[in-house]
């Protein structure tokens, strides 16, 4: 085996070389929504109306035990970098108990689910096809936590490329199943939404033999003891609960919030919704480099902050704010500059509605090019603080500012005066540099160094 090559610590090279293979892991799942939406909007513009809101839902459902189980990756990289292997394997196990009852709880909460979809009173043909593609992911949303915590062994230690091939090779079987399922393509029946649903769950279940596979592996498995080292351990599991519950429920107020907004677009008029929806199924695509770099920001500030270096902490953010400023704004600009382009995959001339559609679009992508530059330095101070493990600020600003601001302002917009899809959208975009500002100025104070994870 080639000796790994070593980087100055806190260095462009270290934070770029850690972060691209997740940026290809969050670029394959950008990837493979885009392509099941395509698919969808070539198969009806009721489906791809239905989609992004049950999308949204199924995710809402899980993000709390996806924030909880995704942390555990934080206690690997600070265990690995005190070189405490015994504890990166316990951290892994309390992850996978948390992912494992995450499963039971959410299969139980798929009738919650599909009563709320009722409740928004979407049309009948898009709340049909919103039901059945809640339900097929909801079932078997326990994959998706079960993944993040088996990927945070390997990304805490810094193998970051292992997650990146396991997502290129799952996301690739979604996209192919996908296809033959929903139009009926190689023997299969043509299945629709529900062809969609079910090649995500197959796509994810495959990840999953892929991290079980290498776990079980005769190296790791020795090296780590993976199976002796199985159980559950209360002091690193109650440790995981005090910072990984406000981390997940952070996530779920944002996650939540922004479903919510979803579903209050489609109030408006199924036009506005689905002109959001092509919006949404965009952006994305700006996000990711961003998404995968906060990963990489939050794994190495754990680190150092394992290490008593809160100075190379700050460094990593620094270098995090270089890479991250020159894409989003590289891409907002393509965005707004090239909006028919884009918008013209999503929506073909010939369709019904297209041009209608298509006026409604225009301004929202133009909007979305400010948003992602806010969203950015959201993600960039944000995950440096979740990193360090300053997650009750985090959870406080989400439940306040998502809360208090985002869904209250949103309601007052569709319900009360009646306003159009762009007004919601500009709403949107403030909501977005607010939560950056804040997260901004908790980062510049400093208080985040203080804070002790995993212990001495």
């Amino acid at each position: 085996m080639k000796p790994k090559k070593s980087y100055a610590q806190a260095s462009l090279s270290e934070l770029w070389t850690l972060s691209y293979p997740l940026i290809i892991t969050m670029a394959a799942q950008v990837v493979m929504q885009f392509a099941d939406r395509m698919f969808l909007s070539w198969y009806s513009h009721e489906a791809l109306a239905a989609c992004v809101p049950a999308g949204a839902l199924a995710l809402t459902f899980a993000s709390l035990f996806m924030g909880v189980a995704g942390y555990t990756g934080v206690f690997i990289s600070q265990y690995y970098a005190k070189k405490k292997f015994a504890s990166v394997t316990i951290s892994l196990w309390q992850g996978v108990l948390v992912a494992v009852i995450s499963s039971v709880v959410l299969a139980g909460l798929t009738p919650v689910g599909n009563a709320l979809i009722r409740a928004f009173h979407h049309s009948p043909e898009v709340t049909a096809l919103e039901i059945n593609y809640f339900t097929i992911l909801n079932l078997f949303a326990g994959l998706v936590v079960v993944n993040n915590a088996l990927s945070s062994f390997f990304s805490g230690r810094g193998q970051t490329k292992i997650p990146m091939y396991a997502a290129l090779i799952g996301n690739t079987i979604n996209i192919i199943l996908g296809y033959v399922m929903i139009f009926g393509k190689l023997g299969f029946p043509q299945m629709g939404i529900s062809g969609a649903g079910w090649s995500t769950v197959l796509g994810s279940l495959s990840i999953t033999l892929i991290y079980i596979g290498l776990l079980l592996g005769a190296r790791i498995r020795k090296e780590y003891r993976i199976t002796q080292l199985a159980g559950f351990y209360k002091p690193v599991f109650s440790r995981l609960l005090r910072f990984g519950i406000p981390n997940g429920f952070g996530f779920l107020m944002d996650i939540m919030s922004f479903t919510l907004f979803t579903f209050m677009v489609g109030h408006i008029d199924v036009v506005s919704l689905e002109a959001s929806n092509v919006v949404m199924s965009m952006q994305p695509v700006v996000f990711m480099l961003v998404l995968g770099l906060g990963i990489g920001i939050q794994i190495l500030v754990s680190k150092y902050q394992g290490l008593k270096r809160p100075d190379l902490s700050v460094q990593v953010v620094k270098n995090a704010c270089k890479i991250g400023y020159t894409y989003a704004v590289s891409v907002g600009l393509i965005f707004f500059f090239l909006t028919p382009f884009f918008v013209g995959l999503f929506i073909s001339p010939e369709s019904v509605n297209s041009a209608e559609i298509a006026a409604k679009t225009y301004p929202l992508m133009r909007l979305m090019s400010f948003f992602v530059v806010g969203d950015a330095t959201y993600l960039i101070f944000g995950e440096a603080l979740r990193g360090a493990g300053d997650t009750k600020f985090y959870m406080t600003v989400m439940l306040t500012c998502a809360w208090g601001l985002l869904i209250p302002g949103t309601w007052l917009i569709v319900y009360v005066w009646k306003m159009s899809v762009v007004w919601v959208w500009a709403w949107l975009t403030f909501y977005a540099w607010l939560t950056a500002l804040l997260m901004g100025v908790r980062f510049l104070q400093g208080k985040w160094k203080k804070i002790e994870i995993t212990g001495a």
